[in-house]
Order: C-alpha cells, then sequence, then structure tokens
C-alpha cells in the first residue's frame, strides 16, 4: 500500500482525538468542519480501516486510531524538532521548548531558574505545562514533551533521567495540633489523621499512600486539592493535616497559625527528576536549557 497522508490531515487527526469533537478540531485548527472531515473520511478509505468511533459522548480512536495517533504524534514531533534546529541553524538560539513540570519544582526552584534562562536567551520561547508526575512521564514518552520535572518516585521507563533538586517532606498542621510540639514525626502518627492530600497519583499523594498501606492501614482522606495554597488555607481551617515540601513552606506560615514538622522517614528525602527521551538527539535549544538546569557535563553526549 502506497500511502499518501499530509502533515495537515495528520495535525487535524491528532485535534480530533484530543478535543474528542470534530468540530472543535476544525475551530482549532481554522479549517471547515466538512473540510475537516472529509480529510478524516479520505484517510480512512485510503487506509481501509475505521479511525474514529463516532457517538452521542463524541469521538474516540478505533484500536487503528490508537496506532496511527502514536506515529502521527512522533512524526509531528519529530517535524517540530526539525524546525527548531533549523530555526536555529538560521537565528542562532531562537527555538521552542516544551516544558512539563509538578507544581513542587515550580515553587521550589524552576520558576526562578527559568527566568534567568529566558533573561539569556530572549528568542527561546517556553511552553510550560504543569502537571502531576505520572502524566509528566506520560507527556514525554509521547512526545508530547521535550523534558518533564517530576517525583523521583515515579518510574520513568524508556526515558533518560537526571536528578533535578532535593527537597524535604514535612507534616503541615496548626499550631494548637498535638503534633506541633515535637521535633520531628513518624508517619505512624500521621495515618489516623483526617488528610488533605493533592491530586490522586500526584507524586506526594502516591507516597503517602504507599507509606499508609505498608503500615496496613488507609490514608483516612478527607479532601483533595489541585495546589497547595488551597492545601495551607484547610488545614488553617482545622480541616485536616497535610504533607508538603519543606522549601515551598518559606513565607506561608504566617502568625503562628501553622507550623511545619519534619517527616522522619526515609522517603521524605525526596528527589525531583529531570526526564528526556534522548539527550543526544536534544535540539539546541532544549538542550541549552538542560544545561541551564542540570549543568553541561549532563546535558552534553
Amino acid at each position: 500500500m502506497n500511502l499518501r497522508i499530509d502533515i495537515l490531515t495528520l495535525q487535524l487527526f491528532v485535534a480530533i482525538v484530543e478535543e474528542q469533537s470534530i468540530a472543535k478540531a476544525a475551530e482549532k485548527k481554522h479549517i471547515a468542519v466538512s473540510a475537516v472531515s472529509r480529510r478524516i473520511s479520505d484517510m480512512e478509505e485510503m487506509l481501509q480501516v475505521e479511525l474514529l468511533y463516532r457517538h452521542s459522548k463524541g469521538i474516540e480512536p478505533t484500536s487503528a486510531g490508537y496506532a496511527l495517533l502514536e506515529h502521527a504524534r512522533i512524526v509531528l514531533g519529530n517535524l517540530a524538532h526539525l524546525e527548531t534546529e533549523l530555526v536555529g541553524y538560521r537565528q542562532g538560539t531562537r527555538g521552542h521548548i516544551r516544558l512539563f513540570v509538578n507544581k513542587s519544582a515550580i515553587l521550589e526552584s524552576l520558576a526562578q531558574e527559568l527566568g534567568q534562562f529566558l533573561v539569556l536567551h530572549p528568542m527561546i520561547r517556553v511552553d510550560l505545562e504543569e502537571n502531576i508526575s505520572p502524566q509528566i512521564v506520560q507527556a514525554v514518552m509521547e512526545n508530547r514533551a521535550d523534558l518533564g520535572i517530576f517525583g523521583g518516585n515515579i518510574l520513568a521507563p524508556d526515558l533518560q533521567v537526571f536528578p533535578y533538586r532535593q527537597d524535604r517532606l514535612v507534616a503541615i498542621v496548626t499550631a494548637d495540633h498535638p503534633l506541633a510540639e515535637l521535633p520531628t514525626v513518624r508517619f505512624s502518627d500521621l495515618v489516623d489523621q483526617e488528610f488533605i492530600s493533592l491530586e490522586k497519583g500526584s507524586s506526594i499523594d502516591t507516597l503517602c499512600v504507599k507509606a499508609a498501606a505498608e503500615l496496613g492501614r488507609q490514608l483516612k482522606l478527607r479532601i483533595r486539592v489541585s495546589g497547595f495554597d488551597a492545601l495551607f488555607h484547610l488545614v488553617q481551617a482545622r480541616m485536616g493535616v497535610g504533607v508538603v515540601p519543606l522549601e515551598i513552606t518559606s513565607g506561608r506560615l504566617g502568625l503562628g497559625e501553622l507550623v511545619a514538622v519534619p517527616l522522619d522517614e526515609p522517603w521524605a528525602q525526596r528527589t525531583l527528576m529531570l526526564a528526556v527521551r534522548d539527550r543526544t538527539s536534544l535540539p539546541p535549544a532544549t538542550r541549552l536549557l538542560v544545561e541551564h538546569l542540570l549543568g553541561p557535563a549532563i546535558a552534553k553526549p
């Protein structure tokens, strides 16, 4: 079979899957809905296979569609890298970096380091997306991100991973809580407390759930939140206790209302990791950022 699939059709197909709608994909790409439908129908006819299930709740890929989606993302990702490198060769250090990171990295050190990098390289554009650690790993593996920074307790198969920064986890309690006067606290002393937890699957949530399971217990989860600010406010309102990195508590423990008690557990010393697919094939702009974050010796092949 002599396949002739153009780049625009691949882009439209990926957009349809991500948006779960032909209409939304058409709007995103500024193309008429009928034209998008025709391209997909023509591609299905050429391939002689159905690529999309169309139902009342939207659109999802068939098994063949998922296969096409995987390869389309690789092809489009490679083309994006090619474009970045060519622009870099022609205009110097201009480029585009897709960076996925977790909340801890942004609050602890990345924001300042990224600001310094962009001052040094003003022609480089960085698309920063915050997500939980498992989704960050998945994005790098699927070529939706050039590099990712995430909690080191999350597995990252088939990626090249480097230590980025370390942080220390602490329990956040109110100043009048019985645990507040302790110099350190074991997780066994926390496990029976009502918990304010971050998003399910996040690095810290995964560590706490695992620690509870090793004690033969389950977390008494009261509320899940999507950010540290909400967690601090809810702990302050005596809704429960939380676990956060010590490095982000600066300036947040105001007026003696909250106390950070270090966790006396080996896993409380946490490493944030930086991952790429293959450092030998990093585009110039991405390599510059990795060098800035980790040092030239690690970033270079």
